[in-house]
């Protein structure tokens, strides 16, 4: 990483704190005004709606980087003009705010399914929703999930809406949100899929980071912002390539960070990736590159949750051994790197400086995170 990059990231990596402060107490706000509605046409209905909302209010709320809706925020400001007076403010700031909102909820709907699907009990150090509701009841749990999940859900389009911004725009940018979170959806289904399908490679890991986190995490929320600041298809297009880049690069740091990771920073157990049978880079080329005795090692811990610790343990050193945690290192920082390049591209542009600061920084910094 140059010195140049280096600067940014830190730059970008400060700029995002700051956009959580704020992103927070928005939510907050947010929510005050949601639990208020109370909702029910009894009682009884009324307080199982108040306990639906007060928990996904919480896990909303959990610590996150915001990365998303960061990406709607930064999206949007490319195509606004730096003001010269100070007292001048960026047109429709406050709304995107709102679109801001908006696409944590949909992000908070998703991680419950996700969750859901996983067998995952813990998310950013708290209960899962179904964990949450279960109360020794798995079943009722599973559904307490989907429900909460699809109303939240709902809440984030609804969200979306009540921006103010040119109708035209704002229906393209939905559009735009809507089909890329049935896409993420394909890709999801994709990786639930990939054992039952047979034989899978590097390349079959490459293609779903990009369907769900590339376009998931980056590309749509990166467009819908940017759609609604009025930025013009050649503009589009780069930021598709930085995204593709960026969030393959970003996925494969989430999966170093799933075997590798703090438990107290990562908020999730650093052994589930490994014993829920998750579809790494890192998985595939230690299968690639380990002997047979390291394979049979493997086959013992990967998609079996009643692996040993120290058969775990050893797993994590057998990563390491034949190079495959070297390479997925290797990979995202390369990847990460191409981003950084494509938003470069967007200097050549009349566009938002501080926004292609952020964009470039931001890659970097995101493959040396430790959460």
């Amino acid at each position: 990483m140059d010195n140049i990059g280096g600067q940014l990231g830190q730059k970008a990596k400060q700029k995002l704190i700051s956009f959580v402060g704020e992103m927070d107490k928005r939510l907050k706000e947010y929510w005050k005004v949601e639990r208020s509605k109370n909702f029910g046409f009894s009682q009884k209905q009324k307080k199982m709606v108040s306990e639906m909302l007060t928990h996904a209010c919480e896990h909303n709320l959990r610590s996150s980087k915001r990365i998303r809706s960061a990406l709607v925020y930064y999206g949007y400001l490319l195509g606004q003009k730096l003001k010269t007076e100070k007292t001048q403010k960026i047109e429709k700031t406050n709304e995107i705010w709102k679109v801001c909102e908006a696409v944590e909820l949909i992000h908070t709907s998703l991680l419950m399914h996700d969750d859901f699907m996983d067998r995952d009990i813990v998310r950013r150090g708290k209960s899962t929703t179904h964990e949450f509701f279960a109360k020794g009841d798995s079943h009722y749990g599973d559904c307490m999930a989907v429900c909460v999940g699809d109303a939240v859900l709902c809440m984030g389009y609804e969200r979306f809406l009540e921006a103010n911004f040119d109708r035209e725009r704002q229906i393209k940018a939905l559009k735009q949100l809507m089909r890329g979170i049935t896409n993420t959806a394909f890709g999801q289904a994709f990786d639930n899929s990939l054992i039952k399908l047979g034989k899978f490679n590097s390349q079959d890991v490459l293609d779903l980071h990009h369907a769900k986190t590339a376009l998931y995490t980056y590309q749509t929320p990166l467009l819908s912002g940017a759609i609604l600041g009025g930025i013009s298809e050649d503009v589009v297009e780069i930021l598709k390539s930085y995204s593709k880049y960026g969030g393959i690069a970003f996925q494969l740091q989430d999966d170093i960070l799933g075997v590798f990771g703090d438990e107290q920073k990562t908020g999730k157990s650093s052994n589930s990736d490994l014993l829920q049978g998750k579809v790494t880079m890192m998985y595939i080329k230690a299968m690639e590159l380990a002997n047979n005795t390291q394979r049979q090692k493997i086959d013992l811990v990967w998609g079996r949750e009643k692996a040993s610790l120290d058969q775990i343990e050893e797993v994590k050193k057998i990563f390491r051994d034949t190079g495959s945690y070297e390479y997925s290192v290797h990979e995202a920082k390369k990847l990460a790197s191409m981003a950084a390049d494509e938003a470069r591209k967007l200097r050549e542009f009349d566009l938002n400086t501080e926004s292609i600061d952020f964009l470039e920084g931001i890659a970097t910094y995101m493959v040396e995170r430790e959460v």
